[in-house]
């Protein structure tokens, strides 16, 4: 029986953090890039961030994607947020679980 060491699940985790290179915000229809804000990493979760200040992207917020490096969306989040003129900070959380088959 194979058992999966902290290890292996650090660099599978360390992996996805790595590929993501910015985000895609669909705010009134037009998608606009913006830089990933912070990634907080706490055992095998991965959480990266986006920003909005209070001066960018008014509106209705109605998804935010991550994407890699040549803008292949790695992952979604519909949204519907009105953002007016405060701040808006956007968390995608993932966690690596890896499942061994006796078989």
């Amino acid at each position: 029986m194979a058992i999966v060491q902290n290890r292996l699940l650090e660099l599978l985790r360390d992996d996805l953090s790595g590929h993501v290179a910015n985000a895609l915000v669909n705010v009134d229809g037009q998608v606009k890039t913006y830089p990933i804000f912070k990634t907080n990493i706490n055992g095998t979760k991965v959480t990266k961030y986006i920003y909005l200040d209070d001066v960018q992207a008014q509106g209705q917020i109605q998804a935010a994607s991550l994407v890699d490096s040549v803008g292949n969306a790695l992952a979604t989040k519909p949204l519907s947020i009105t953002k007016g003129d405060s701040g808006l900070l956007i968390a995608f959380e993932f966690e690596v679980k890896v499942e061994v088959s006796t078989s």
